[in-house]
């Protein structure tokens, strides 16, 4: 196996550079491309997967600096690049040239072929066929092609304003009085006020504890409105782009159901109705919640008057504070982020039977940054590499992601390419004198991204096609889209163990860890108002899914508002708002367009925002297994189930389809027996005598994982998509 690391230190790099090595990468993956349809290799299949993963591979020194350099040209630059060798990937995809010649059965040996090269024929196969029209007219493959080009460019323009973004608020210690170590904020030369920028790590503090209710309202204004003059008209354009692009094809009605139909859910009517009865339910819930937090603003504060958006993080933390006696500004004294990030890599090594190793000698591209190499903690098996870079920095890809930096994939001598990636957050970064103290919401997401970690780097696929990969990165891969959140979110669920928690905390005086008093309020507040975030979660996947049922915006008609919410019309910006007001009951900000800064849905996500609830139901069913063992009083990580875990889910990577890989761990069907069972347990009884009524998400006597009629897929497969029934409650 090749070990090597890539090389990942950009102090040379220039927009030049970066420019000369992307030409060098599309130069050498064309020549590849042109020996298969001029026949001047052996097997034509094994050409194209050696020329995919030694340009995925080489593609990161490209890619990678538009989330990280610190040079403004240098990331735009990058960017660049990267739509070029996208384009370079779409373009391959959609050469009848190339189809013809891998079609041509008198190149192939007759020897047989293992089950992962045959699906790899499979679905390389159904891309250039299905997904890019590889047997159309050359001019429609073209219009293809350059409108694929336009949605990409504009897609690139969108993340990265979000990501340039260093719009800031000032506000004065009175302002943010009840924040708590106000310092993290640097004071303003001139106005000797505090600065606090519009990422998550100052912002959700300030929304959760400034006692100021024209603070938060701020804050929220502003994030509400961030990069909505740039972005909007982008956002606008692409959906009218993608609806032009699926209709190229002359196969689906719309962007929806092109890109739902490779997924496990697999068309729109089933993703939908999947929200929908999900509404159905989590409404009455919220109902109860926002009458007990309006109750509740009306006793601390009745001169503020009702319930306002910028209200809803304040409260919900006060609720949870005095009804199940979760103080979250004292749960960040347990949570120092070096024994979190050890306890955290840890506990994932234990769990996997993994060995990770500090590479202190290792390319990174910054100070804070650090790389760690993955082997098997018994035989010693090179596995990966990993990078963790956890704070914000000017330029830095502002949300929470995993990055693939290198395939796994198997060279032409038969060793295989360990897989790399990044895990790039902005978790609260320490300041001088004063350690990194996470909030419990910023250690649950580490561990979930982490778990992504953990799905990138175990894959032993031999093919790049089946590696862990998803849209931020040009090349074609990875799960199918609505799997992809399976695995991190199953492990996402031991966070919440009590021995998981103790190993995670560490008081920051004394090193104990959480009280079992501390424990079990903890995991009592872990449903409780969550009826808010839920249906606000609902709103905006059902108007991904609206969105791109359509044809969108056009301004060349007078169907500038084409959508439609209880008989009223809308454009995407309008619609947005509504649709917030319609299943959260909360006014959104006048004015106002957060999808804007919405970036899953300009990354890969679009039609797809409903697989985050999907997935749950999966991961639920997943976890029950690793529950069971706590239910004997038996330890919660467990070597031996870990390992099956790995080897049946995880380093499996998209060499199966996700339901074969559940039945594979589970040793059944699907069930929704753990999702119903958790979401039971919901509700606690409130200290002040409130009661948080538990809602059955699903009722114990129906199931979760109906079957859908049978249809064939290109590999011949049974898809399966979670079609939930409920009964009123």
């Amino acid at each position: 196996m090749s070990s090597s690391l890539p090389p990942l230190s950009f102090k040379a790099s220039t927009p030049s550079s970066v420019r000369a090595e992307a030409q060098a990468i599309i130069e050498k993956f064309k020549a590849s491309i042109n020996d298969i349809k001029d026949g001047k290799c052996g097997d034509p299949f094994a050409t194209l997967s050696l020329a995919l993963g030694d340009a995925s591979a080489e593609s990161a020194r490209v890619t990678l600096p538009s989330m990280v350099h610190e040079d403004a040209e240098v990331r735009a630059e990058s960017n660049r690049m990267k739509d070029a060798l996208a384009n370079m990937f779409s373009a391959a995809f959609t050469d009848s040239g190339l189809l013809r010649a891998l079609s041509d059965k008198k190149q192939y040996t007759s020897k047989q072929i293992s089950e992962e090269d045959e699906k790899f024929r499979r679905d390389v196969t159904f891309l250039l066929e299905a997904r890019n029209g590889g047997n159309a007219p050359q001019d429609i493959r073209h219009e293809l092609q350059n409108t694929r080009q336009q949605i990409e460019a504009l897609c690139t323009a969108f993340c990265s304003c979000i990501n340039e973004n260093e719009d800031h608020l000032l506000f004065s210690d009175d302002e943010l009085r009840g924040v708590g170590d106000i310092d993290r904020f640097p004071l303003d030369y001139y106005t000797k006020k505090r600065k606090v920028s519009l990422k998550a790590p100052s912002t959700l503090p300030v929304l959760k504890f400034a006692r100021n209710a024209e603070t938060r309202r701020t804050v929220l204004e502003a994030l509400s409105k961030k990069c909505q003059e740039e972005n909007t008209p982008r956002f606008e354009q692409v959906l009218k782009l993608r609806h032009e692009a699926a209709n190229i094809l002359a196969t689906y009605p719309h962007h929806a159901a092109y890109q739902l139909a490779p997924k496990m859910a697999s068309d729109v009517k089933c993703a939908t109705e999947f929200l929908n009865e999900c509404v159905s339910l989590y409404k009455p819930k919220l109902e109860r919640e926002m009458k007990l937090l309006t109750d509740l603003k009306k006793e601390l504060h009745p001169e503020e008057g009702g319930l306002q958006a910028w209200d809803m993080e304040y409260y919900i933390r006060e609720f949870k504070a005095r009804c199940a006696g979760v103080d979250e500004a004292s749960l960040r004294q347990y949570f120092p982020l070096e024994h979190v990030k050890g306890s955290i890599l840890s506990i994932y090594e234990e769990l996997l039977e993994l060995k990770f190793v500090r590479e202190i000698d290792a390319d990174i591209w910054h100070s804070d940054v650090e790389c760690y190499s993955v082997s098997d903690a018994s035989t010693g098996e090179r596995h990966g590499y990993f990078y963790l870079d956890l704070f914000p920095r000017d330029g830095k890809y502002s949300h929470q992601c995993v990055y693939p930096l290198r395939p796994s994939y198997v060279k032409d001598d038969g060793t295989r390419v360990p897989p790399a990636c990044v895990n790039l957050c902005n978790l609260t970064p320490p300041r001088e004198g004063s350690p990194s103290l996470l909030l419990f919401r910023e250690v649950e997401t580490f561990f979930h991204e982490f778990g992504h970690v953990m799905h990138c780097v175990l894959t032993k696929s031999k093919h790049t096609l089946h590696s862990w990969a998803w849209s931020a990165v040009p090349w074609p891969g990875g799960v199918e889209q609505d799997f992809l959140e399976v695995p991190s979110m199953m492990l996402e669920n031991f966070v919440w163990q009590p021995e998981i928690l103790q190993r995670l905390s560490s008081h920051i005086d004394d090193g104990s860890s959480l009280p079992d008093q501390t424990i079990r309020a903890l995991n009592n507040s872990r449903m409780l108002m969550t009826g808010f975030t839920k249906m606000k979660y609902l709103a905006m996947a059902l108007y991904d899914l609206r969105v791109h049922t359509s044809a969108g915006p056009d301004a060349t008609s007078d169907k500038q508002n084409p959508y439609v919410v209880d008989e009223v019309s809308h454009n995407a910006s309008s619609l947005f708002n509504a649709m917030m007001k319609k299943y959260t009951g909360m006014e959104q900000v006048k004015g106002s367009f957060a999808g804007a800064s919405w970036l899953h849905l300009m990354q890969g996500y679009d039609a797809g925002y409903y697989g985050y609830i999907y997935s749950e139901c999966y991961a639920a069913d997943l976890f029950s297994e690793f529950e069971a063992l706590a239910r004997d009083n038996k330890p919660i990580i467990d070597s031996e189930l870990g390992r099956k875990y790995r080897q049946t889910i995880l380093e499996r990577g998209a060499t199966k389809c996700g339901v074969e890989m559940l039945i594979d761990f589970l040793g059944r069907e699907p069930s929704n027996e753990a999702f119903s069972y958790r979401d039971d347990s919901a509700g606690i009884q409130c200290a002040r005598g409130v009661t948080d009524r538990p809602i059955d998400i699903v009722p114990k006597n129906v199931s979760l994982f109906e079957p859908r009629e049978s249809r064939k897929t290109s590999e011949q497969l049974i898809k399966q998509a979670i079609i939930i029934k409920f009964d009123s409650i």
